[in-house]
């Protein structure tokens, strides 16, 4: 076979593996049977300070209600219900996020309040 239409089919695969392993499958997710748990309520955590610095708001954690969790390409998808409080009036809201992980690395990809 010729190099450059190797590379190119190559390419294509790793393309297509890379593109398709980042996005989360939606009927993939598994219930997190225990949103008490350190790891999950730092995920939580991790996602109300983020998206509190992006939108240079304030917004503190205050707890995990439930979640979901995906594996796809090494990746870890959350999908968490958090409640999070403005500091004023308004009281506590929840929220639904994603975040996905790869070892130490978190990113947040969804943040959105639920009426």
């Amino acid at each position: 076979m010729n190099k450059s239409i190797f590379f190119v089919l190559f390419s294509l695969i790793l393309l297509s593996v890379h593109v398709f392993g980042l996005t989360p499958l939606e009927d993939q997710w598994i219930p997190i049977k225990d949103v008490k748990d350190p790891y999950v309520i730092k995920i939580g955590e991790f996602a109300v300070s983020e998206y509190a610095r992006l939108n240079k708001i304030q917004l503190k954690f205050v707890t995990v209600v439930s979640g979901d969790i995906q594996i796809a390409s090494n990746l870890k998808y959350y999908k968490l219900i958090v409640t999070a409080n403005s500091g004023g009036n308004s009281g506590s809201k929840n929220y639904e996020t994603v975040v996905w992980k790869l070892k130490s690395i978190s990113e947040l990809m969804d943040f959105e309040p639920l009426s």
